[in-house]
């Protein structure tokens, strides 16, 4: 759900219902060029789901394109939210798999059942914290590959920090040290993703971390220790 001010608020005025094109006229003002095929009905009548890209999300608004609406819609005949659409879920996945695993640090499970891609800053607690329960990941089959999203607004260092770890000869040993004793590798300046990978976490919506990512293109913000995530997985996937 895209969070901004124009949540609460009504955007224009419009007719009872005027199908697409006036949704179209009257969300364009605010964010941008919408194309139609990315305007559906949802099961909540009157109410239209619209996916962007930039960064890839969707919102629901009314069928007139008046009103935007904020906080979860729940299916009482099912007890369940609305969740993220399909659609948008696949297109985060799209783009995380444009990233080439060698641009990437991983940590493959001996027997991997699942993989989960982590957006991480190096001088995030919380992204500490994670770091710690690798081993427990990869003994329960989760296999993590770490991508960069070093915020500047809260560890303005982070990014130099990030860069050198991703130009070490062994990046793991590397993010492993500087976990345990903040000990960065000295090397020499390389050609490195870090910017990329923070321009795609930004797309992705991304605004904290460590941010992660199940193979279906589901977004877990937040720190979650092994056994709680294998769980998420389970029940997010169906597996």
């Amino acid at each position: 759900m895209i969070k901004t001010l124009f949540i609460t608020i009504v955007l224009l005025s419009a007719n009872s219902f005027a199908g697409k094109a006036q949704i179209i006229n009257n969300l364009e003002k605010f964010f941008g060029q919408i194309d139609a095929q990315d305007i559906n009905k949802t099961p909540f009548k009157g109410v239209y789901e619209v996916t962007t890209y930039n960064p890839i999300d969707s919102m629901l608004v009314s069928e007139d394109g008046r009103f935007l609406i904020q906080g979860d819609v729940v299916d009482l005949s099912i007890r369940q939210v609305m969740g993220v659409s399909d659609k948008v879920k696949q297109l985060k996945q799209s783009l995380i798999d444009t990233i080439n695993d060698v641009d990437k640090i991983i940590y493959p499970a001996n027997d991997e059942k699942y993989i989960v891609h982590v957006f991480t800053d190096v001088d995030c607690p919380f992204c500490k914290k994670l770091h710690r329960e690798i081993d427990s990941m990869n003994d329960l089959g989760i296999s993590v590959k770490y991508l960069a999203s070093p915020l500047a607004s809260l560890h303005p260092t982070a990014q130099g920090k990030m860069q050198k770890i991703w130009c070490a000869d062994d990046r793991n040993q590397a993010m492993d040290n500087y976990n345990i004793d903040r000990s960065i590798p000295d090397v020499e300046r390389c050609k490195n993703p870090v910017v990329k990978q923070l321009k795609i976490s930004q797309q992705l919506g991304v605004t904290g971390t460590p941010a992660i990512f199940l193979s279906d293109g589901t977004h877990l913000p937040g720190y979650l220790p092994a056994e709680k995530l294998l769980t998420k997985i389970q029940t997010t996937l169906g597996n």
